[in-house]
């Protein structure tokens, strides 16, 4: 199995066009209800090779959506998904071969595990499915366990239910890697796990990565973590991408005003930079009947009337820093100067 590198270091491994997915809605027996959930609605970005693209937002904003919708478990309504130049599912990389090149690892990760299969046979699986012979994909399986930190001679022949949270998730993070993948996309990863855990794991994906030459998508809730792991960092807001940029100039200087209240809901343990009042009011508007216009506009303390009336596009702005934004506003994410 290979894994070339077919467009070069400066082709993005992974371009994502205008993606959308929406789930019908039945109908109650008087004909009420129906309409769509628009759970992901028009999105765009890119994942460049070697680098680790964090994805942030609030619960329901379509960030696992993306990432089923990414490795095809759910079709897309419209979109399209390239792969290193190729169109995933097109006669260049058909889907069997674009899984083998990407994987992913879910948030629970007993339920990701056959409870029938021993670690060993987890890990072993896939490659077998791919034409790799048992005892070729047995030795992988055993070396894998070994770079995740699991002795092979005491956790090989073990079932899911036998070990702990973190060791399971160990053996779901060599499962993704048994196939020799490029990308690797990590749906809430270590959101289930106890902080010292939580540590040990991500310092293991940092070394992995930089092993096997991997490049990730991180969705997490934890905001420290996506910084401590992401050389970029998307956030996303009730299906749409709200911001995109470089992670410590996001983090320093976020553009968006809904980019603002998420990072200012990050604990801290300074008396002077106490939160005193909530960042953000309320919750998320339906996803099923969004605003219009700019989708953040009932939350955002800078709203205007133009914001309920034209939808933003991604703009570079933020004090004079490259960082698109999807907002109408320019005001909202720089402070004018006052003339003398």
């Amino acid at each position: 199995m290979t894994n070339d590198d077919v467009g070069g270091p400066a082709q993005p491994l992974l371009a994502v066009k205008g993606l959308v997915k929406h789930f019908p809605l039945k109908k109650d027996v008087l004909g009420r209800g129906g309409g769509v959930v628009r759970a992901v609605d028009g999105i765009s970005f890119d994942v460049r090779k070697g680098e680790t693209l964090g994805v942030v937002g609030e619960s329901g904003c379509g960030k696992s959506t993306t990432a089923r919708l990414l490795m095809h478990l759910i079709e897309p309504n419209k979109g399209e998904i390239v792969f290193d130049g190729r169109t995933v599912g097109g006669s260049a990389l058909p889907l069997k071969e674009f899984r083998r090149q990407t994987q992913m690892v879910f948030q629970d990760s007993y339920a990701s595990l056959n409870p029938r299969l021993t670690m060993e046979d987890s890990i072993a699986f896939a490659p077998q499915v791919h034409g790799v012979p048992r005892k070729e994909a047995v030795a992988r399986a055993r070396d894998l366990l070994a770079r995740v930190g699991l002795e092979p001679r005491r956790f090989a022949e073990r079932y899911p239910h036998e070990l702990s949270g973190g060791q399971r998730q160990r053996v779901n993070i060599a499962r993704a890697l048994a196939l020799q993948p490029r990308l690797v996309i990590l749906d809430e990863a270590v959101s289930a796990l106890d902080k010292s855990v939580e540590a040990q794991v991500l310092n293991l994906l940092l070394d992995l990565k930089q092993e096997f030459g991997l490049t990730y998508v991180f969705i997490s809730h934890d905001l420290n973590v996506v910084r401590y792991m992401s050389d970029r960092v998307m956030v996303m807001y009730l299906g749409e991408v709200a911001e995109i940029g470089r992670s410590e100039t996001l983090f320093k200087h976020p553009a968006h005003p809904y980019t603002r209240a998420l990072l200012s809901s990050i604990p801290t343990m300074d008396p002077d930079r106490r939160t005193e009042q909530p960042p953000l009011a309320g919750d998320p508007p339906n996803p099923i009947n969004p605003p219009s216009g700019c989708r953040f506009h009932t939350r955002c303390a800078h709203a205007q009337a133009v914001c309920a009336q034209r939808a933003p596009r991604s703009a570079w702005w933020t004090r004079g820093r490259p960082s698109p934004a999807g907002c109408t506003c320019p005001a909202a994410g720089t402070r004018k100067r006052r003339r003398r």
